[in-house]
This record gives C-alpha cells, sequence and structure tokens, in this order.
C-alpha cells in the first residue's frame, strides 16, 4: 500500500461542503479534513502503488474548488 498526506488550498469564496463530498467521491481518499490557519484542508489517501497514487492525486487536483496542493507520501510502517 502507498499512502500520502494531501495539502489543499481552496479558491476563495469556495465552500467545502460540496468540495469534501467531491473529494470523498474518489477512490484512495479515506479522509477529509478543513483546517483553520494557512492551510484550508488535508486528505488522507491510500492507494495500492505509485501509479495509482499519481492518478488519484490528479484526480484530487482536478477537484473543482481546489486551487492547489502539496503531497506529503508516507513512508514506512
Amino acid at each position: 500500500m502507498t499512502a500520502a498526506f494531501v495539502l489543499l488550498q481552496l479558491e476563495k469564496g469556495v465552500g467545502g461542503s460540496k468540495v469534501h463530498d467531491a473529494l470523498h467521491a474518489i477512490a484512495g481518499v479515506k479522509t477529509v479534513h478543513f483546517l483553520a490557519g494557512p492551510t484550508d484542508g488535508i486528505v488522507f489517501v491510500e492507494v495500492a502503488d505509485q501509479s495509482a497514487l499519481q492518478q488519484t492525486l490528479g484526480k484530487v487536483r482536478g477537484t473543482s474548488g481546489v486551487a492547489s496542493t502539496d503531497t506529503r507520501i508516507v513512508w514506512g510502517g
């Protein structure tokens, strides 16, 4: 399994509810949390391998309302 935390910046004026639902609809997305502070949200992704991770990250980045992402791959157990 390959896992990653994806930090999100949302587009200005975008509500979190639609983004939350859209992100949860992506295969491999396990949790979605919105945050107070400079980062708007954090998503935990768990997939089979690096190829699946790239596909999932592309879908997260392409989600309407997501302005940018910053990914941290989890290593080890």
